[in-house]
């Protein structure tokens, strides 16, 4: 059912939870291999030490540190995807265990109504 919202009506966007928990594994994988990548800090002989050139070097360093910084961030955020997925998928299952412990609640309920009367 949309939902309004000012003057327009917003459709709810189905989560694909499925395809979410299937690409756990393989982000996890990207964002380490990613971390990897960025902790390897490049020789500082390869940066030019000229006066006119230490400014352009000073910033290729912050940037370099901006990007390991931004890679820690990804790798963080994978493993907390992971968890989320984890939990979801946990979830689903006990709804599964409880409706099926509600559905037999309900017949033996009904089998002690239709024996009471």
């Amino acid at each position: 059912m949309p939902r309004s919202f000012f003057f327009g009506t917003i459709q709810p966007m189905p989560v694909p939870w499925l395809q979410i928990v299937q690409l756990v594994p393989s982000i996890l994988d990207v964002s380490r291999e990613l971390m990897k990548r960025t902790k390897q800090a490049p020789p500082s002989a390869q940066l030019p030490v000229s006066a006119g050139n230490e400014e352009l070097a000073a910033r290729v360093a912050s940037l370099e540190e901006n990007e390991r910084r931004q890679a820690e961030l990804v790798a963080q955020m994978a493993e907390q995807l992971a968890g989320v997925a984890r939990a979801v998928t946990d979830l689903h299952q006990r709804v599964l265990w409880l409706t099926a412990a509600a559905t037999i609640a309900v017949i033996l309920a009904a089998a002690a109504l239709w024996v009471a009367l």
